[in-house]
Protein backbone atom coordinates (compact mmCIF):
# COMPACT_ATOMS: atom_id res chain seq x y z
CA UNK A 1 0.00 0.00 0.00
CA UNK A 2 1.28 3.41 -0.71
CA UNK A 3 2.47 5.72 2.26
CA UNK A 4 1.77 8.99 2.59
CA UNK A 5 2.52 12.29 4.44
CA UNK A 6 6.13 12.13 6.13
CA UNK A 7 6.64 8.74 5.34
CA UNK A 8 7.83 8.48 1.13
CA UNK A 9 7.40 5.14 -1.00
CA UNK A 10 10.90 3.32 -0.58
CA UNK A 11 12.42 2.74 -4.47
CA UNK A 12 13.60 -1.13 -4.56
CA UNK A 13 15.09 -0.48 -7.52
CA UNK A 14 19.02 0.64 -7.41
CA UNK A 15 19.23 3.87 -8.71
CA UNK A 16 22.71 3.90 -11.03
CA UNK A 17 24.38 7.71 -11.68
CA UNK A 18 23.50 8.59 -15.19
CA UNK A 19 26.38 9.93 -17.15
CA UNK A 20 24.63 12.93 -18.80
CA UNK A 21 21.36 15.30 -19.12
CA UNK A 22 20.02 14.49 -22.84
CA UNK A 23 17.48 17.82 -23.47
CA UNK A 24 14.66 16.50 -25.33
CA UNK A 25 13.80 18.40 -28.74
CA UNK A 26 10.23 18.71 -27.38
CA UNK A 27 9.72 18.88 -23.87
CA UNK A 28 6.24 18.15 -23.69
CA UNK A 29 5.18 21.35 -21.43
CA UNK A 30 8.13 20.27 -18.99
CA UNK A 31 10.46 22.28 -17.01
CA UNK A 32 13.33 23.64 -18.73
CA UNK A 33 15.76 23.15 -16.21
CA UNK A 34 17.38 19.63 -16.30
CA UNK A 35 17.54 19.02 -12.30
CA UNK A 36 13.88 20.64 -12.24
CA UNK A 37 12.58 17.98 -14.65
CA UNK A 38 14.50 15.20 -13.93
CA UNK A 39 13.36 15.69 -10.15
CA UNK A 40 9.96 15.85 -11.64
CA UNK A 41 9.63 12.91 -14.00
CA UNK A 42 11.46 10.64 -11.16
CA UNK A 43 9.29 11.81 -8.39
CA UNK A 44 6.41 10.78 -10.60
CA UNK A 45 7.69 7.44 -11.68
CA UNK A 46 8.45 7.22 -7.82
CA UNK A 47 4.57 8.07 -6.72
CA UNK A 48 3.79 4.96 -10.05
CA UNK A 49 5.58 2.78 -8.72
CA UNK A 50 4.63 3.27 -5.02
CA UNK A 51 1.00 3.24 -6.53
CA UNK A 52 1.35 -0.43 -7.56
CA UNK A 53 2.44 -2.18 -4.65
CA UNK A 54 -0.30 -3.89 -4.57
CA UNK A 55 -0.02 -5.04 -8.62
CA UNK A 56 1.01 -8.32 -9.99
CA UNK A 57 4.82 -9.16 -9.55
CA UNK A 58 5.44 -8.65 -13.42
CA UNK A 59 3.33 -5.25 -13.04
CA UNK A 60 4.82 -4.23 -10.05
CA UNK A 61 8.74 -4.87 -11.70
CA UNK A 62 7.42 -3.36 -15.09
CA UNK A 63 6.96 -0.24 -13.07
CA UNK A 64 10.25 -0.67 -11.36
CA UNK A 65 12.30 -0.41 -14.98
CA UNK A 66 10.28 2.14 -16.08
CA UNK A 67 11.33 4.28 -13.14
CA UNK A 68 15.26 3.10 -14.03
CA UNK A 69 14.81 4.30 -16.99
CA UNK A 70 13.72 7.49 -16.51
CA UNK A 71 16.38 8.14 -14.05
CA UNK A 72 18.70 7.08 -16.57
CA UNK A 73 17.53 9.04 -19.32
CA UNK A 74 16.89 12.34 -18.01
CA UNK A 75 20.44 12.20 -16.08
CA UNK A 76 18.99 12.84 -12.83
CA UNK A 77 21.95 12.25 -10.58
CA UNK A 78 24.25 14.53 -13.23
CA UNK A 79 21.60 17.19 -13.73
CA UNK A 80 21.12 17.51 -9.64
CA UNK A 81 24.48 16.94 -8.55
CA UNK A 82 23.40 14.84 -5.63
CA UNK A 83 25.34 11.34 -4.57
CA UNK A 84 23.31 8.50 -4.83
CA UNK A 85 21.96 8.79 -1.04
CA UNK A 86 20.85 12.01 -1.02
CA UNK A 87 19.46 11.39 -4.83
CA UNK A 88 17.43 8.76 -3.17
CA UNK A 89 15.95 11.34 -0.98
CA UNK A 90 15.53 13.76 -3.11
CA UNK A 91 13.49 11.21 -5.29
CA UNK A 92 11.63 9.91 -2.44
CA UNK A 93 10.39 13.12 -1.24
CA UNK A 94 7.13 12.67 -3.21
CA UNK A 95 4.43 14.17 -0.41
CA UNK A 96 3.98 17.02 -2.71
CA UNK A 97 3.53 14.89 -5.73
CA UNK A 98 0.86 12.64 -3.94
CA UNK A 99 -1.07 15.93 -2.78
CA UNK A 100 -1.37 16.91 -6.67
CA UNK A 101 -2.93 13.65 -7.68
CA UNK A 102 -1.75 13.74 -10.94
CA UNK A 103 1.56 11.83 -11.19
CA UNK A 104 -0.01 9.82 -14.16
CA UNK A 105 -0.22 12.85 -16.68
CA UNK A 106 3.00 13.91 -15.34
CA UNK A 107 5.03 10.93 -16.41
CA UNK A 108 3.25 10.42 -19.53
CA UNK A 109 4.88 14.08 -20.68
CA UNK A 110 8.16 12.41 -19.68
CA UNK A 111 7.54 9.76 -21.43
CA UNK A 112 6.74 11.37 -24.78
CA UNK A 113 9.23 13.64 -23.92
CA UNK A 114 12.28 11.07 -24.03
CA UNK A 115 10.64 8.55 -26.14
CA UNK A 116 9.96 5.94 -23.58
CA UNK A 117 6.65 4.72 -25.31
CA UNK A 118 3.11 4.09 -24.68
CA UNK A 119 1.75 6.61 -22.49
CA UNK A 120 0.09 4.63 -19.32
CA UNK A 121 -3.30 4.04 -19.35
CA UNK A 122 -5.68 6.52 -17.32
CA UNK A 123 -7.64 4.81 -14.79
CA UNK A 124 -11.55 4.67 -15.63
CA UNK A 125 -14.49 5.66 -13.47
CA UNK A 126 -16.30 2.21 -12.57
CA UNK A 127 -19.42 0.94 -13.26
CA UNK A 128 -22.49 2.95 -12.89
CA UNK A 129 -23.82 2.06 -9.96
CA UNK A 130 -20.40 2.79 -8.32
CA UNK A 131 -19.83 5.67 -10.29
CA UNK A 132 -21.60 8.84 -8.03
CA UNK A 133 -19.24 7.92 -4.92
CA UNK A 134 -16.32 7.04 -7.02
CA UNK A 135 -16.73 10.76 -8.25
CA UNK A 136 -17.69 12.13 -4.49
CA UNK A 137 -14.11 10.27 -3.52
CA UNK A 138 -12.28 12.05 -6.53
CA UNK A 139 -13.49 15.54 -5.29
CA UNK A 140 -12.27 14.78 -1.37
CA UNK A 141 -9.45 13.56 -3.26
CA UNK A 142 -8.77 16.75 -5.08
CA UNK A 143 -8.92 18.42 -1.57
CA UNK A 144 -7.18 16.49 0.75
CA UNK A 145 -4.68 19.42 1.68
CA UNK A 146 -7.28 20.64 3.84
CA UNK A 147 -5.88 18.33 6.44
CA UNK A 148 -8.56 15.68 6.28
CA UNK A 149 -7.33 12.58 8.57
CA UNK A 150 -9.86 10.35 9.77
CA UNK A 151 -13.70 9.10 8.41
CA UNK A 152 -15.30 12.08 10.45
CA UNK A 153 -13.02 14.77 8.88
CA UNK A 154 -13.21 12.93 5.49
CA UNK A 155 -17.01 13.32 5.62
CA UNK A 156 -17.10 16.84 6.43
CA UNK A 157 -14.42 17.58 3.60
CA UNK A 158 -17.23 15.89 1.49
CA UNK A 159 -20.02 18.58 2.04
CA UNK A 160 -17.71 21.64 2.25
CA UNK A 161 -16.67 20.89 -1.44
CA UNK A 162 -19.76 21.55 -3.88
CA UNK A 163 -18.80 18.85 -6.10
CA UNK A 164 -18.80 16.12 -3.92
CA UNK A 165 -21.21 16.61 -1.76
CA UNK A 166 -23.37 16.90 -5.01
CA UNK A 167 -22.07 13.86 -6.16
CA UNK A 168 -22.81 11.99 -2.50
CA UNK A 169 -26.58 13.20 -2.91
CA UNK A 170 -26.19 11.29 -6.09
CA UNK A 171 -25.05 8.18 -4.40
CA UNK A 172 -27.89 8.98 -1.82
CA UNK A 173 -30.51 8.40 -4.24
CA UNK A 174 -29.99 4.97 -4.08
CA UNK A 175 -29.65 4.35 -0.34
CA UNK A 176 -29.32 7.12 1.69
CA UNK A 177 -27.20 9.59 2.75
CA UNK A 178 -25.20 7.54 5.55
CA UNK A 179 -24.83 4.62 3.02
CA UNK A 180 -23.56 7.03 0.00
CA UNK A 181 -20.90 8.28 2.79
CA UNK A 182 -20.04 4.79 3.59
CA UNK A 183 -19.46 3.64 -0.20
CA UNK A 184 -17.54 6.95 -1.21
CA UNK A 185 -15.51 5.93 1.81
CA UNK A 186 -14.87 3.03 0.05
CA UNK A 187 -13.09 4.53 -2.67
CA UNK A 188 -11.25 6.76 -1.47
CA UNK A 189 -8.07 4.89 -1.67
CA UNK A 190 -8.40 4.22 -5.23
CA UNK A 191 -9.46 8.05 -5.49
CA UNK A 192 -5.83 8.76 -3.69
CA UNK A 193 -3.55 6.52 -5.58
CA UNK A 194 -5.63 6.80 -8.87
CA UNK A 195 -2.45 9.50 -9.99
CA UNK A 196 -5.32 11.12 -12.12
CA UNK A 197 -7.20 13.40 -10.12
CA UNK A 198 -7.86 15.66 -12.83
CA UNK A 199 -8.78 13.44 -15.37
CA UNK A 200 -11.15 11.39 -13.29
CA UNK A 201 -12.75 14.62 -12.32
CA UNK A 202 -13.38 16.05 -16.04
CA UNK A 203 -14.97 12.97 -16.37
CA UNK A 204 -17.06 12.37 -13.50
CA UNK A 205 -18.57 16.24 -14.08
CA UNK A 206 -18.78 15.32 -18.00
CA UNK A 207 -21.69 12.63 -16.17
CA UNK A 208 -23.15 15.05 -13.64
CA UNK A 209 -22.89 18.82 -15.09
CA UNK A 210 -24.71 20.12 -12.75
CA UNK A 211 -22.30 18.89 -9.68
CA UNK A 212 -19.68 22.28 -11.30
CA UNK A 213 -22.31 24.56 -11.30
CA UNK A 214 -21.19 28.13 -10.16
CA UNK A 215 -23.94 30.32 -10.46
CA UNK A 216 -26.40 31.62 -7.65
CA UNK A 217 -29.05 29.06 -6.80
CA UNK A 218 -32.91 30.10 -7.34
CA UNK A 219 -35.08 28.75 -4.96
CA UNK A 220 -38.71 27.32 -5.77
CA UNK A 221 -41.48 30.18 -5.49
CA UNK A 222 -43.33 28.61 -3.23
CA UNK A 223 -42.35 29.10 0.08
CA UNK A 224 -43.24 25.50 1.57
CA UNK A 225 -40.95 24.16 -1.56
CA UNK A 226 -38.42 26.57 -0.35
CA UNK A 227 -38.57 26.09 2.97
CA UNK A 228 -38.11 22.21 2.63
CA UNK A 229 -35.33 22.18 0.64
CA UNK A 230 -33.53 24.89 3.23
CA UNK A 231 -34.34 22.81 5.93
CA UNK A 232 -33.04 19.23 3.94
CA UNK A 233 -30.05 21.23 3.16
CA UNK A 234 -29.25 22.95 6.42
CA UNK A 235 -29.42 19.55 7.97
CA UNK A 236 -26.71 18.12 5.43
CA UNK A 237 -24.49 21.18 6.33
CA UNK A 238 -25.10 21.54 9.92
CA UNK A 239 -22.07 19.45 11.29
CA UNK A 240 -19.54 20.80 9.29
CA UNK A 241 -17.00 23.47 10.51
CA UNK A 242 -16.30 26.90 10.10
CA UNK A 243 -18.50 29.41 8.19
CA UNK A 244 -20.84 27.16 6.36
CA UNK A 245 -21.67 25.15 9.31
CA UNK A 246 -22.42 28.27 11.09
CA UNK A 247 -24.72 29.54 8.14
CA UNK A 248 -26.21 26.23 8.17
CA UNK A 249 -27.09 26.06 11.88
CA UNK A 250 -28.41 29.69 11.45
CA UNK A 251 -30.73 28.95 8.29
CA UNK A 252 -31.66 25.87 10.30
CA UNK A 253 -32.77 28.12 13.12
CA UNK A 254 -34.85 30.16 10.94
CA UNK A 255 -36.41 27.02 9.57
CA UNK A 256 -37.79 25.97 12.92
CA UNK A 257 -38.91 29.42 14.38
CA UNK A 258 -42.56 27.92 13.88
CA UNK A 259 -43.71 30.99 11.30
CA UNK A 260 -42.32 29.29 8.21
CA UNK A 261 -44.08 25.84 7.22
CA UNK A 262 -42.32 23.50 4.64
CA UNK A 263 -44.57 21.29 1.82
CA UNK A 264 -45.43 18.56 3.67
CA UNK A 265 -45.33 15.98 1.12
CA UNK A 266 -41.64 17.35 0.08
CA UNK A 267 -40.51 17.72 3.46
CA UNK A 268 -41.80 13.85 4.93
CA UNK A 269 -40.38 12.41 1.32
CA UNK A 270 -36.44 11.59 1.45
CA UNK A 271 -36.39 10.39 -2.11
CA UNK A 272 -38.22 14.05 -3.01
CA UNK A 273 -36.23 15.81 -1.11
CA UNK A 274 -32.81 14.21 -2.33
CA UNK A 275 -34.39 14.37 -6.26
CA UNK A 276 -35.33 18.31 -5.00
CA UNK A 277 -31.60 18.90 -3.96
CA UNK A 278 -30.18 17.12 -7.07
CA UNK A 279 -32.15 19.79 -9.00
CA UNK A 280 -31.42 22.67 -7.54
CA UNK A 281 -27.20 22.09 -7.37
CA UNK A 282 -25.14 21.53 -5.09
CA UNK A 283 -25.90 22.27 -1.79
CA UNK A 284 -23.45 25.04 -0.14
CA UNK A 285 -25.39 26.92 -3.23
CA UNK A 286 -28.20 26.45 -2.29
CA UNK A 287 -27.77 27.38 0.95
CA UNK A 288 -26.15 30.48 0.21
CA UNK A 289 -29.84 30.98 -2.03
CA UNK A 290 -31.34 30.10 1.48
CA UNK A 291 -29.43 32.34 3.23
CA UNK A 292 -30.01 35.14 1.26
CA UNK A 293 -33.94 34.86 0.88
CA UNK A 294 -34.61 34.10 4.47
CA UNK A 295 -33.41 36.37 7.03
Amino acid sequence: MMKFGGTTALVSAALILAGCDNTPTDLHGLPKDAAERATLCGRAAVAYTAAGGSADPAEEKRRQDLLQKIVDETGFFAATGLDDAKGKALLGDIEATLAGGNWIGTLNQCKAAYALGDPEPLPKLPEAAERPAACAAVAVAASLGEGAKTPADVQKLVMKNPQSSYFLLVAAKDGGIAGAQNNMLKHIEWAVTSGAVGPLTDACVKEYPKAAANGAVTLPTDEGQAVAACSFNAGLMGGIDGDEGTTAKAVAKRMQDGSKMPDIELATSPDKLIQQALDLGPPANVLKACDARFK
